[in-house]
């Protein structure tokens, strides 16, 4: 039995599918594969900058002076068109979200925004060079229209348009032979694509991506291909045909570059269908269109590629998902100021567009890590979208510029409510969906008090290796006996007792604080579970001191050792003893995050008028603040939280691990560190009283020098301060290992 022949699309289709069951089938075995995945990536990449080089050149050198000004005129009103269908799209999906009481919860982490490069870098050829050397394709482009035109001017350019064409065709070649690789190619990727990516890594972000996934299936597979219809004899099935390669391959792979050639073909074989030939006709005046067909889809996919279309536009999704993430809506005026402000900056990088919108918008410039993590996904949709984009974009173009086009009304107008009524059932869909997949999400406060001590080395909780208890207040704890407050060895009246008493103040969040549980944690109580495993007693007891009675609670035995985020200062050494520090801070500020940049620097931080700076009473950072900001005004609030409530200052002074974790609880706030780094250290250590013997503080160095050299302070830190879970990342579910229990 003969098969059937299977186009190209097929077989990519077959490799899209094989890819996915093998990457279900081994899992994260498959990033062996990821090498491959990157040279096929390469391969196919080598002939699209000199194929657009060499199209644009051809196609414009070819032009006549009235074709240029058609092109201008109307090109630019179809991508108005285009703009307006993304806009409402994109700003309509927000009514999708549901409702939520809380805003996002995440690790802390460093903004990257390492692509630096302008739109001046990105348009401007100033050195056609190393312009393509960088594959900046806009200057590319931008160069290659410049040169074109100037061809049109010489009525001599059929020698060098001629050499153009017969390299042309050599590329054509080379992309017909690397596309028989597809299929391979696809398989790989999806494969190495498939087997690493995490199920988690997607629930974190699935309003956004499937949103965006939603949005990109109705615009390519409905309205797009319906509005080629409204405007051409184009059937919708010759449509998809035509387009499936390059969509297919985009899904595939997430890149749209390197399916340029394919959407210059899809077009000229759309046009053919249109003739019933698909074959090139012998008759002169069909030759003649056909190539005049193929010298405008030269010259417009890559115009097309470089200004922003529709999956250009999804940076506006992402603007809109964080301020509904943030629990910050944009209302109408500022929608109407994205979309002002916003649209110019589609023409650069997605990455610099999110950058500056969220800027715009004053939305957390840390919500960036959520953009550039969503990238693999993000990229699955994007790019058939905007493959379908610029398919539709060129192919409306040509139309009217062949005047070939027929404005068919009754179908525009049932396309249009058409659209109406899905984009209709689409959010309502989404509505639903959304509520049944967040019902049981948790909000920041929720997800914050949750927060529990890491297990003991075996395995338990601390409570059941060590006998716990945590006062509340001073008047309920038990005095120390005389005969133990006699003893002239600390370490022996603590073993004698068998309890080490530790002061803490639950309002030093990450270092001491209570849990939504009513648990007493925090980096320090980790530290004192520790610590009285270390000395090696049953009981630890908590007592509550405060940043007023510091000393006295030390120097009269209420307890041993306070362990709270202590910092060391001039006056607190006079009046009690230090172990070594174990954690060095420093000073910031916290503030609103589009706020961030005035802060930054200490110097105009003193020059600021009528400058309000909230600190928390009772601790050591009232007396640091006046002798820093004496022309400030010092707003003391009695907790952090009021200084979010009552926002009745400009900024939090604070140290800069609490400034983490605030920031953490209050994503539209941001930590100003002073620059340079480092400017104003401050040293957190643990106080003992002031006549505690040297056999003492030489203990608790050693400890925490042993709990430094073996990193577990790190460790620590990273937990507590950070937002980092301890352990490592279960493997990704795979059939080979979960299913069939073969493993490695």
């Amino acid at each position: 039995m003969k098969l059937p022949k299977l186009s190209l699309s097929h077989w990519i289709l077959v490799g899209v599918i094989l890819g996915i069951l093998t990457g279900l089938i081994f899992g994260d075995y498959t990033a062996i594969l990821k090498p491959f995945s990157e040279a096929f990536i390469k391969i196919w990449q080598i002939t699209v900058l000199p194929t657009v080089v060499v199209s644009l050149l051809v196609g414009t050198g070819s032009l006549k002076s009235d074709d240029i000004r058609n092109i201008i005129i109307k090109v630019g009103l179809v991508l108005m068109v285009f703009w307006a269908i993304g806009t409402a799209i994109f700003f309509s999906l927000p009514l999708a979200f549901p409702d939520h009481g809380g805003a996002f919860f995440s690790s802390i982490q460093n903004t990257d925004q390492s692509d630096n490069l302008s739109l001046v870098d990105l348009f401007i050829p100033s050195n056609p060079f190393q312009s393509l050397s960088l594959g900046l394709l806009p200057a590319i482009v931008i160069f290659c229209l410049l040169l074109g035109f100037s061809l049109t001017a010489d009525k001599n350019n059929w020698s060098i348009l001629s050499l153009l064409r017969v390299l042309q065709v050599a590329l054509t070649r080379i992309t017909n032979a690397l596309s028989i690789t597809f299929p391979i190619g696809v398989f790989i990727i999806t494969a190495e694509t498939a087997g690493s990516m995490t199920i988690e890594g997607f629930l974190r972000l699935q309003v956004y991506l499937i949103s965006l996934a939603a949005s990109a299936v109705l615009l390519s597979l409905v309205i797009l291909p319906l509005l080629i219809t409204c405007f051409a004899t184009f059937r919708y099935r010759d449509i998809i045909f035509t387009s499936s390669s390059a969509l297919i391959l985009a899904f595939s792979t997430g890149s749209e570059f390197i399916i340029l050639p394919l959407i210059i073909e899809g077009v000229k074989n759309l046009f053919d269908y249109d003739l019933g030939k698909v074959e090139r006709s012998s008759d002169d005046d069909n030759t003649l269109y056909q190539n005049q067909i193929l010298h405008y889809s030269e010259i417009l996919v890559p115009i097309g590629y470089t200004f922003p279309l529709l999956g250009s536009m999804v940076p506006f999704l992402f603007v809109l998902f964080v301020a509904w993430l943030y629990n910050s809506p944009i209302d109408i005026s500022g929608q109407i100021k994205l979309i002002a402000v916003g649209i110019p900056t589609l023409f650069g990088s997605s990455k610099v567009s999110v950058i500056s919108l969220l800027n715009l918008m004053h939305l957390p410039s840390s919500a960036y890590n959520l953009f550039i993590s969503t990238g693999l996904t993000r990229q699955r949709f994007v790019a058939p979208l905007t493959s379908m984009s610029i398919f539709s974009f060129t192919t409306i173009s040509i139309v009217f510029l062949v005047n070939k086009y027929r404005v068919r009304w009754k179908r525009l107008i049932l396309v249009i409510l058409l659209t109406i009524l899905s984009v209709a059932l689409m959010l309502g869909g989404l509505k639903i969906g959304f509520a049944l997949l967040l019902a049981n999400d948790h909000h920041v406060s929720d997800l914050f008090s949750r927060i529990e001590l890491p297990l003991d080395p075996d395995g338990k909780a601390w409570k059941e290796v060590v006998n716990t208890a945590v006062y509340l207040h001073p008047q309920d704890v038990p005095d120390l006996t005389p005969q133990n407050l006699a003893q002239a060895d600390e370490i022996k009246a603590i073993k004698s007792r068998d309890v080490l008493r530790v002061g803490y103040n639950s309002n030093n969040v990450p270092f001491a604080f209570f849990n939504g549980q009513g648990d007493l944690v925090g980096y320090d109580v980790q530290m004192a579970y520790e610590l009285t495993k270390f000395i090696n007693v049953s009981r630890i007891e908590f007592v509550p001191v405060s940043g007023d009675n510091l000393s006295e609670s030390l120097n009269r035995g209420y307890c041993d050792i306070v362990m709270s985020a202590i910092l060391v200062t001039s006056e607190r050494l006079n009046e009690m003893k230090f172990t070594d520090p174990y954690v060095s801070t420093h000073m910031a500020f916290v503030v609103p995050d589009y706020r961030k940049n005035e802060f930054l620097k200490l110097d105009d931080v003193r020059r600021m008028s009528n400058l309000r700076i909230a600190v928390r009473n009772h601790t050591a950072l009232v007396g640091v603040a006046h002798q820093l900001f004496p022309q400030a005004k010092i707003v003391l609030v009695d907790s952090n939280e009021d200084f979010f409530t009552g926002r009745g200052a400009d900024a939090l002074f604070v140290a800069l691990e609490e400034g983490y974790v605030m920031t953490r609880m209050h994503p539209l706030f941001n930590v100003a560190e002073f620059e340079p780094n480092g400017y104003f250290p401050m040293l957190i250590a643990y106080p003992v009283a002031k006549n505690s013997s040297d056999t003492f503080i030489m203990l608790l160095n050693y400890w925490l020098k042993m709990e430094k050299d073996y990193g577990r302070l790190d460790d620590k830190y990273n937990y507590w301060v950070l937002g980092n879970g301890p352990g490592e990342a279960e493997p990704r579910w795979s059939i080979m290992r979960n299913v069939l229990n073969w493993t490695a």
